[in-house]
């Protein structure tokens, strides 16, 4: 969700991110639970947020590779241990952004790789929906048999 306001309203007390910048949660559970983004389609190609992001540059990598690497199982987990605070509200320190260790291939191979990530979460989600269409056919399948044998 978004909403445009002038630059005096969020100037102060706001995270500020740009065009294919890359969002973080830095708040339990929202960091471990892979909350982040790729920001795209700005109006005016910036944007201000909540203060409870980390916000990545990416320069002279591609925005959607290290977008992947931040939604993997070992960075999160390794992030989940160096978090700090109490009560719910532990976050991961920017220290652990600034020492994160990127595989960095060259340009052309990290497209190549969101290419193939891409290719295969649309192949993901697509199995996805057929369990789901597959559960809700044995579903109705199942009411039909007891219906059935129930009433003759």
């Amino acid at each position: 969700m978004h909403e445009s306001r002038k630059w005096g309203e969020v100037k102060k007390g706001f995270t500020h991110f740009a065009e294919n910048d890359i969002a973080v949660a830095k708040i339990t559970p929202c960091f471990e639970n892979s909350k982040a983004c790729v920001f795209e389609k700005l109006i005016n190609g910036c944007g201000a947020g909540t203060t409870e992001l980390h916000v990545l540059r990416p320069i002279k990598v591609n925005s959607k590779h290290l977008y992947i690497f931040v939604k993997t199982s070992s960075f999160l987990k390794n992030g989940e241990k160096v978090m700090t605070g109490v009560c719910g509200q532990k976050r991961v320190p920017v220290d652990y952004f600034m020492n994160a260790i990127l595989s960095l291939p060259p340009l052309n191979e990290q497209k190549a790789i969101v290419e193939r990530v891409d290719k295969l979460m649309t192949m993901i989600d697509k199995l996805e929906k057929q369990v789901t269409e597959r559960k809700e056919q044995s579903e109705m399948l199942m009411q039909s048999v007891l219906k059935e044998a129930f009433e003759g």
